[in-house]
C-alpha cells in the first residue's frame, strides 16, 4: 500500500508528487520550500481533519456525493453484517475526499500558516489494494477509545445501552464507528463526513492505525530550537499578557494590518509541547533507551525539568553535582533537548517532523543524531526531516548498504551496528529542492543507487570549493 500527496502552486513550489515513507528527507537550497512543504504534511496528519472534510452545498449537489450517500444508506438499511469495501467504492470515497479538499484547500493552508495563503492543488492518493470492511453491528457494550475530534458526533467512550453502529475496519483491532440514529435516512451527510474523516485518517495513519491517535501525537520540532528553549517562559508570559489584557489586544488589532504577529500552527504545537512534556510518562522502553543513548553520546549529561509555575529546563553535566541553567549550556544541548525529553518521558508520538536535526553539531554528533532518527523510524514512528547535512545523508546510505551487504553480520559486529540501525531502500524517500530563479523551486525525487542517494546539491558545492582550492 502506497500513499502519495500531489501539490501544485504552493509558495515557490510549482509541482511536487511525494510518496510517503517511514523516513523522508528534504534536501537542497535554502529558501526553496522545504519547511513550507513539511509544515503542510504535518497539517495533513494533525489539524487537517476538521478543515478538509467540510461538505459544502456544491459538493452535495454532485452526482458522486449522491451515489456515495445512497450507498451508505443502503448499507445501513441492509442491517447487521459485514462486507468488503470494494476497490470501486474505495476509489469513489477517495475521489469525494479530494473534491472536499479542493474546496477547502486554501482555508486549510491558511490555518497552518496563520495567514492568508493559496495552494493551486492538493490531492491525496492511496495506491494498491485497500482491505477495508464496512459493517453494521448492534448490542455494543464495550469501551472504545477515539480521537477527541471524532468523539463529538460519534461513539461515546463508554457505552451502557445497545446501539447500532456503522463500522469501517481494516483489522478486528482497528475499527472506527459511528452510532446510527433512528432518522438515518435524513442524516446521510453526517455519515458521509464521518467516512471522509476515516479516509483522511487512513491516509495519514497508514502505518500507525493501532497506536495512539491524539491530535498532538504528530510532533513538529522547528529550527531555532535553542531560541525557543531559552525564551520559552518569556514567550509564555507575553502570551498571557496579550491574551488576557484587553488594552494590549486592542493595540494588536490596530497593528495587524501592517505586521504579522503569529507563529505557524506547527510552531504553536511545539510551544505547547514544551509546556506539557513530562506531565505523563507512557513507559515506552525503546524511547527511554534512546534517551539514554543521547545522554551517553551527545549530551554527556541529562536535562531535568523544574516544575515551577512556569516549567523550565536545567542541564546536569556528567562532571557536575548540581544542574545549571540552560543558557549556560552549549548550543548542542539546547538544540537536542526537545527530542531528548520526548524520548526520556516516552511521549506517545506517532510521527515526527524535524527541521535541521544537525543544527550546531560536530560531524561525529550528526551521525549519532541520524542514528536516533533511524531508530525512531524503525520503531514505527515515521520521521520527516529537512537537512543540509551530507553527513546525515551518508549515514543513511551506509545503513542501506550494510542492510544489503553479503557481509552484513561481519560489518555489524565490526562497527557495532544493531538491527534497529539499518534501513531498507523501500523505507526511505529523499527529495531534492532546487531554486529556479527567485520565485520557483523544482522538487526531484532521488533514487538510491549502488552507493545510496546522491545529492547534487551537496556534491556541486564541494566541487566548487575543490576547484577554488586547486586553483589557488
Amino acid at each position: 500500500m502506497k500513499r502519495r500527496v500531489i501539490i501544485e502552486e504552493f509558495g515557490k513550489i510549482g509541482h511536487a508528487e511525494l510518496e510517503m515513507k517511514p523516513m523522508m528527507m528534504f534536501v537542497g537550497d535554502n529558501n526553496s520550500g522545504k519547511s513550507y512543504l513539511m509544515s503542510l504534511l504535518w497539517g495533513l496528519s494533525s489539524v487537517g481533519v476538521p478543515v478538509l472534510i467540510r461538505v459544502n452545498d456544491e459538493i452535495k449537489k454532485s452526482k458522486l456525493y449522491e451515489e456515495c450517500e445512497q450507498y451508505v444508506i443502503e448499507r445501513i438499511r441492509a442491517g447487521e453484517g459485514k462486507e468488503p469495501l470494494s476497490a470501486e467504492w474505495f476509489g469513489r470515497f477517495l475521489h469525494l475526499l479530494n473534491d472536499c479538499i479542493e474546496q477547502n484547500k486554501d482555508y486549510f493552508v491558511s490555518e497552518i500558516f496563520n495567514k492568508n495563503m493559496h495552494i493551486g492543488k492538493l490531492e491525496l492518493d492511496i495506491e494498491g489494494e485497500a482491505e477495508l470492511n464496512i459493517e453494521v453491528e448492534t448490542d455494543f457494550q464495550f469501551e472504545l477509545s477515539l480521537p477527541k475530534e471524532l468523539e463529538k458526533e460519534e461513539i461515546n467512550r463508554n457505552h451502557t445501552e445497545n446501539k447500532r453502529i456503522l463500522w469501517i475496519a481494516d483489522t478486528p483491532d482497528s475499527k472506527r464507528g459511528i452510532v446510527i440514529s433512528d432518522d438515518y435516512m435524513q442524516n446521510g451527510e453526517r455519515y458521509i463526513e464521518w467516512i471522509l474523516k476515516v479516509f483522511l485518517r487512513y491516509w495519514s495513519d497508514l502505518k500507525n492505525r493501532e497506536t495512539y491517535r491524539r491530535s498532538d501525537s504528530k510532533v513538529f520540532l522547528p529550527s531555532s530550537r535553542t531560541g525557543f528553549i531559552l525564551s520559552k517562559n518569556l514567550l509564555t508570559n507575553n502570551i498571557y499578557e496579550t491574551s488576557l489584557n484587553r488594552f494590549n489586544n486592542t493595540i494588536q488589532e490596530e497593528m495587524q494590518e501592517d505586521q504579522d504577529f503569529y507563529f505557524t500552527k506547527p510552531v504553536i504545537s511545539f510551544l505547547k509541547l514544551l509546556n506539557n512534556i513530562g506531565e505523563k510518562k507512557y513507559g515506552i522502553q525503546q524511547l527511554e533507551e534512546l534517551a539514554e543513548f543521547m545522554e551517553r553520546t551527545i549530551l554527556h549529561g541529562q536535562v531535568e525539568i523544574q516544575n515551577t509555575m512556569a516549567k523550565s529546563f536545567l542541564y546536569k553535566p556528567e562532571t557536575l553535582d548540581n544542574p545549571i541553567q540552560m543558557y549556560l549550556a552549549s548550543a548542542v544541548v539546547t538544540e537536542i533537548t526537545p527530542l531528548y525529553l520526548l524520548c526520556k518521558y516516552s511521549y506517545a508520538m506517532t510521527e515526527m517532523f524535524i527541521e535541521e536535526p544537525e543544527m550546531c553539531m560536530h560531524p561525529r554528533l550528526q551521525t549519532r543524531i541520524a542514528r536516533v532518527l533511524v531508530r525512531l523510524s524503525n520503531m514505527g514512528i515515521p520521521v520527516t526531516m529537512t537537512t543540509h547535512s551530507d553527513i546525515i545523508i551518508q549515514h543513511i546510505n551506509n545503513m542501506l548498504r550494510v542492510k544489503n551487504s553479503d557481509k552484513k553480520q561481519a560489518l555489524m559486529e565490526k562497527y557495532k551496528i544493531e538491527e534497529q540501525d539499518l534501513l531498507g531502500e523501500e523505507q526511505v524517500g529523499v527529495y531534492q529542492f532546487s531554486c529556479l530563479g527567485k520565485d520557483h523551486s523544482q522538487i526531484t525525487e532521488l533514487r538510491a543507487k549502488e552507493m545510496g542517494f546522491e545529492t547534487t546539491t551537496f556534491s556541486d558545492a564541494f566541487e566548487e570549493m575543490l576547484e577554488l582550492t586547486y586553483g589557488i
